[in-house]
């Protein structure tokens, strides 16, 4: 079976996770103005090791957007507090 699933993150990029079943390695994309970032793997690459890539790009992107929240509320408090 494939499949794709995607979403836009503004209006130049898309990020989009492509499936094949079990026939292909799934793809993950973004796409941009400017920009492109593939993330996949070869066949011959163990899944024992493309599994430990994703879950450490997976709790990467977990810490980004802990961080990207935390600087978020801090700009909101310095609006606050500063005025518009």
């Amino acid at each position: 079976m494939t499949a794709s699933m995607a979403f836009y993150a503004d209006g130049n990029t898309t990020v989009r996770l492509n499936q094949y079943g079990t026939d292909r390695t799934p793809i993950l994309t973004l796409d941009g103005e400017g920009h492109s970032l593939a993330v996949s793997a070869f066949a011959r690459v163990p899944i024992a090791d493309r599994l430990q890539f994703a879950r450490e790009l997976s709790a990467a992107c977990a810490e980004y957007v802990r961080v990207l929240e935390a600087h978020a509320a801090a700009l909101s408090d310095r609006v606050t507090v500063e005025g518009p």
